[in-house]
């Protein structure tokens, strides 16, 4: 029997050395790992069998929440088979949990460790303390940005935020701010290589192995956030059956 094919995803904080790995094979089965790149050392952490859309994920400046949107096709839950979640590394389980309904739009960006920019309706978990989600609206005098809290107000982003959003104008769209944000990738991507499950660390013209992560089988874990009732048989959560 053939083995599934491995591949692996590379999301780097801008802040620190902090990464996420998502493990990837078969094709709708990932795992989150965390990656401490001063060290070398690893978290390995959830297991998800969804369809997730790499490229509407994002990983906050300091490494300590990831965005993902995730396809489960179970239209008629609450979470309306598509959904974009706020999690910590290197779990799944939501802290924030925004239904999408389709995959026309979903996914998120963080403008910097606080706030966040989702798409979807209303958050239906309400346990991202310490974070502000923001929507887009009309610049306008006392809100030059844009950029506001759910609640209306003008969203304090700090001034490094404020001046990369900005830039000629404000952003019309979350794909603006997507094109805006900092993308460490091409320059941390000349320093690292994948080939199917290994990590490699690149030495001139030479790849030194850091980790090989092929051999790893699906295993219900349990996030150290997860609020529920510790004798359900929860592995993730939105809003489990994985």
């Amino acid at each position: 029997m053939q083995k599934p094919v491995v591949r692996l995803h590379l999301f780097f904080a801008t802040e620190n050395d902090r990464a996420v790995i998502l493990r990837q094979g078969p094709t709708r089965q990932y795992r989150m790992i965390l990656w401490h790149r001063d060290t070398d050392t690893f978290e390995d952490g959830q297991w998800i069998t969804k369809r997730v859309y790499l490229e509407k994920c994002d990983l906050s400046p300091d490494g300590a929440h990831f965005i993902y949107f995730v396809l489960d096709g179970k239209w008629n839950t609450e979470t309306e088979g598509a959904y974009t979640v706020v999690s910590r590394p290197p779990y799944w389980t939501a802290l924030a949990l925004c239904p999408e309904g389709s995959t026309w739009g979903g996914g998120g960006v963080f403008l910097d460790n606080t706030h966040y920019f989702a798409s979807g309706g209303p958050d239906i978990i309400g346990r991202d303390d310490g974070l502000a989600r923001v929507k887009l609206g009309e610049p306008e005098k006392g809100c030059t940005t844009g950029i506001r809290l759910m609640s209306g107000g003008r969203a304090p982003l700090d001034r490094a935020a404020t001046r990369r959003l900005l830039g000629d104008a404000p952003p019309e769209n979350i794909y603006e701010l997507y094109r805006r944000m900092p993308v460490p990738r091409s320059g941390l991507l000349d320093r690292y290589d994948t080939q199917g499950g290994c990590l490699y660390r690149r030495q001139g013209q030479e790849l030194e192995l850091i980790r090989d992560f092929t051999e790893m089988a699906f295993e219900p874990i349990r996030a150290p956030y997860d609020w529920r009732d510790e004798n359900e048989p929860a592995t993730w959560h939105p809003l489990d059956d994985a």
